[in-house]
């Protein structure tokens, strides 16, 4: 995975070598794994951690560990707390919603006030799956099929072509510690759902299915490419025939 994580940044990042970042730490495997890869290439980065507290002493664990890694490793760490169910019932929001929004707003605060470039999220191919597929049950567009941006604004998402298990796999082979969320091992978000039941059908169906997901995905942005320059094409007809014609 080293190798092929390099062969990424080169082709589609090499533009964070001189920038100073932040990576998104939730002290799990998918991010500390980022972290780690991070580190390997000698980036110039800080880690920021969200307690959310929905887990009570879990929260707080997640939090210091993180913490605790940081410190080790002499990373500098930022760290802040939410009450999150509160902000979601006041918003009328559902948890998951809720939980996202106060972390990008304050990842963008940080952006601001630390003078950071860019903010490194650990999502993963596995994550495009789930995306797509709550997408595409709940109704969509091409918007919504072409699931998470590698790159958004100044929120970067390097590890979008990995699926879980390499990194899975990265992780034990390099011995890296992490902190488990027991809310994943659980049914109650549709996420999970779909994690634990959907997708192994899928990849019992399909061997090859994270490799035909990735064409699929790289077609419709090709599609959706497409529909926007053709957009763009008749809106300038239009508003030219327009002005012409007063």
């Amino acid at each position: 995975m080293l190798n092929k994580f390099q062969n990424h940044i080169n082709a589609n990042f090499c533009f964070l070598q001189d920038k100073k970042l932040i990576v998104a730490t939730s002290g799990g495997m998918d991010s500390m794994v980022l972290v780690h890869l991070f580190q390997k290439f000698n980036l110039n980065f800080a880690l920021a951690h969200c307690n959310f507290q929905l887990r009570g002493a879990e929260s707080d664990g997640d939090e210091n560990f993180v913490k605790d890694y940081a410190k080790h490793n002499n990373i500098t760490f930022f760290v802040t707390k939410f009450d999150t169910k509160n902000y979601s019932e006041e918003n009328k929001l559902s948890t998951q919603v809720a939980a996202r929004n106060l972390r990008y707003n304050w990842f963008n605060e940080l952006l601001v006030s630390e003078k950071f470039d860019f903010v490194a999220t650990a999502h993963h191919l596995d994550d495009q799956v789930e995306t797509f597929l709550i997408n595409f049950s709940r109704g969509t567009g091409l918007d919504g099929l072409t699931g998470i941006p590698s790159q958004n604004g100044n929120i970067i998402r390097p590890m979008l072509p990995f699926s879980r298990k390499e990194i899975e796999n990265y992780a034990f082979e390099n011995t890296l510690a992490w902190r488990e969320d027991a809310s994943n091992a659980t049914d109650y978000y549709l996420r999970n759902k779909i994690r634990h039941h959907l997708t192994p059908i899928l990849r019992e169906i399909n061997p090859s299915f994270s490799e035909s997901f990735q064409q699929t995905l790289k077609n419709l942005k090709q599609t959706q490419s497409l529909v926007d320059d053709a957009s763009r094409m008749v809106y300038k007809k239009v508003v030219t025939d327009e002005l012409d014609y007063k």
